[in-house]
Order: structure tokens, then sequence, then C-alpha cells
């Protein structure tokens, strides 16, 4: 590192562990590996954040984007895992059902 105001990147043993850790959660989906770079650069909390979605051997996505950084890597769960993903591809209606629009009477 060049300073403290580095960010530190994952290593080889870690992204191995958070791997398995996630096939553990989602054993019937592939783990996708990606970073701010992936996404337009301007959506990661900050420089060397990772991401992560679960896609089947068809090519559909089941998740949306995980973000995780490199520090929480050995840390993670399956259990933490199932819960993000959970909240982050809920399938319920999030907002409001809009109000049907009222004619104007002539």
């Amino acid at each position: 590192m060049k300073g403290s105001h580095a960010n530190r990147k994952s290593t080889r043993e870690e992204m191995a562990h958070a791997t398995r850790v996630i096939q553990e959660a989602y054993p019937e989906y592939d783990v996708v590996w990606g970073s701010h770079g992936d996404y337009s650069g301007g959506r990661a909390p900050r420089d060397h954040t990772l991401s992560f979605r679960l896609r089947d051997h068809w090519g559909k996505y089941h998740s949306n984007v995980i973000w995780v950084q490199p520090d929480w890597l050995w840390g993670i769960t399956a259990e933490w895992v199932q819960k993000m993903v959970q909240r982050g591809t809920s399938h319920t209606l999030k907002a409001r059902p809009r109000k049907p629009k009222r004619r104007r009477r002539r």
C-alpha cells in the first residue's frame, strides 16, 4: 500500500473463501464476480469494492448486484449471503401502486 488512504485489494484466498461460502448458500447458481468498473464506474461505494451476482447455467441472473468490501470477505457467511440476496431481489412490489387517473368531466 502506498499510504493509509490506499484501498486494499482482495487476495486469491479471500476470493476463493467467499466463492465457496456463496456456493454453499446457493449451490444451484454460479457466482459472477465484478467490480466498480463493470457498472460504469460510479455505482460502487469506493474503489476496489467487489460485487457478485448469481447466474444459472442458462445465463439468467437470479440476484441483483451485491457489494462487498475486500476487508469483509473472510467474514461473510452463507446466512449473510442469503439475507443480502433476498433483500436485493424481492419480488414484492416495494412502491405504492399508483392511483388511477381521474377523468375530467366536460
